[in-house]
């Protein structure tokens, strides 16, 4: 009986669970644990994707201009993304690709040997070039370690370089104390800064190419005989990869359990080059849909304007009086030839494709002064608000120490050639006080004349006085 009853209870507890599980809407518990997916809108292109990581952002690598962004300023743990920042530091310290290195001590036993590495050895000679791409391509910590004491000499010193580069790019919530991003509470970023330092890496050549190979073979070494064929994490560049994307050109990915997953990739589509971070994402694959949907909605969405591919002055002349009488003043202003006035024609601003850019308007600005051989800029106006500026520049070389050139020669002139206006009113001045001079002078003459006249007149009247009185005084005896 007892056999029966709990064989009897078992039944019943099947058919509960069943009735439960599909006879009955999901519970909260059920909705919570029930895994998000990356979601894209393909019926509404102009709708944002909805994406599994907590953070991210979508930078056009030209102008820093940002597409997208979700918790940009949230500070994450970055983990083995950091070593974009090291390479750059490496790359931009002119180390020399293929200088031996010695793997120290602290390099092999200073980090978790279960953390990703190549299995260096202490005392084995790799080049600077293994260290590199062994960092990016196979993200090894040992070598990152490497590469931090072959340029500053030790982690910390290296770790100030770090900071202080990022501090250079503009990064205002990021810290970094390990050159591998192996976990430390105070190593930090955010999406938005992990941005400015990868838009700054991908302008140095050799960080592309190392950032954007898929395999690297590091040759045998005075320990190692076989060689060590490594293969890239970032599975957005491996054609073999079902993650692929084809127009991303190289990044970076990152893991541990602190920070979740996070991938930098920079992509390259119709000439728009763009950068897309996503950090502390649930799931690696994520980390791959996440990204691919962002670039899938910014390139539907962005595109490049060029307002002045066929700009030219001369034409800007004969269409607006008004800009040829400015030319005119400021050609006068200067005091030497006149010169060439240029704007880069290949200028562009990212618009949304939205964007009527028949009603994009511009204006034609000349400063009083030349200032790093910037004449004036043109601004772009879209109802009202500027949304983008390019400068005006000259062709004639070293325009602004010419003009200085310029003004040191007048300086060197005599005064009276730098000061005509002077001249003239001192020529004015000279010529009145000589004709005061003449004026004073003839009437002292005149009053000389008189005085002359007077003493001959008294003289000649006393001559005359004086034989008046001796007849007078000869009659009288």
């Amino acid at each position: 009986m007892k056999k029966v009853s709990t064989l009897f209870l078992a039944v019943l507890l099947v058919f509960s669970f069943s009735f439960v599980s599909h006879g009955t809407e999901p519970t909260t518990e059920q909705e919570t644990t029930e895994h998000p997916e990356t979601t894209e809108y393909v019926d509404n292109p102009n709708h944002e994707p909805d994406i599994v990581s907590d953070a991210a952002i979508v930078m056009d690598a030209s102008t820093g201009q940002v597409l997208y962004e979700k918790n940009s300023e949230m500070g994450k743990y970055p983990a083995s993304i950091t070593k974009i920042i090291t390479v750059l530091i490496a790359l931009e310290h002119d180390v020399d690709l293929d200088q031996k290195v010695t793997m120290s001590e602290n390099a092999i036993w200073g980090i978790e040997r279960s953390s990703t590495n190549i299995g260096l050895d202490v005392g084995e000679e790799v080049t600077v070039r293994d260290l590199l791409y062994a960092t990016m391509v196979n993200s090894a910590n040992e070598c990152a370690y490497a590469v931090a004491e072959l340029v500053a000499g030790d982690v910390e010193s290296f770790a100030k370089l770090m900071n202080k580069k990022a501090k250079e790019l503009g990064c205002k919530h990021t810290h970094f104390v390990t050159p591998n991003g192996l976990h430390d509470d105070d190593h930090y970023t955010t999406a938005y800064d992990m941005a400015l330092i990868t838009q700054a890496a991908i302008k140095n050549d050799q960080f592309r190419e190392i950032a954007g190979t898929v395999n690297y073979t590091i040759p045998p070494t005075n320990l190692k005989d076989e060689e060590r064929p490594l293969w890239t994490g970032t599975k957005m560049i491996n054609p073999a990869s079902p993650y692929y994307y084809e127009d991303c050109e190289g990044g970076k990915n990152g893991y541990t359990t602190d920070a979740n997953n996070t991938l930098v990739t920079f992509a390259k589509k119709d000439g728009l080059e763009l950068i897309c971070v996503v950090l502390d994402c649930d799931g690696l694959k994520y980390t791959y849909t996440d990204t691919r949907a962002l670039y899938n909605y910014c390139y539907n969405n962005f595109m490049y304007f060029y307002p002045i591919s066929d700009f030219s002055f001369q034409k800007e002349q004969n269409e607006n009086s008004e800009n040829n009488l400015i030319l005119d003043n400021y050609y006068k202003s200067l005091n030497h030839e006149m010169i060439d006035l240029t704007v880069d024609t290949n200028y562009h601003m990212l618009i949304h494709k939205t964007v009527d850019t028949t009603k994009i308007e511009k204006e034609v600005v000349l400063y009083d002064s030349v200032t790093d051989n910037s004449l004036g800029e043109i601004d772009f106006l879209y109802e009202g608000e500027i949304i983008g500026k390019t400068p005006i520049t000259s062709t004639t070389p070293s325009l602004e120490s010419q003009i200085s050139k310029s003004t040191q020669l007048e300086e060197k002139l005599p005064f009276f050639e730098r000061h005509k206006n002077f001249r003239i009113v001192l020529i004015v001045v000279v010529v009145s006080l000589i004709v005061i001079a003449i004026l004073v002078t003839f009437i002292n003459s005149l009053i000389q004349t008189k005085k002359r006249n007077d003493r001959r007149r008294r003289y000649t009247d006393f001559r005359k006085n004086n034989r008046r009185r001796r007849r007078d005084d000869h009659l009288h005896f």
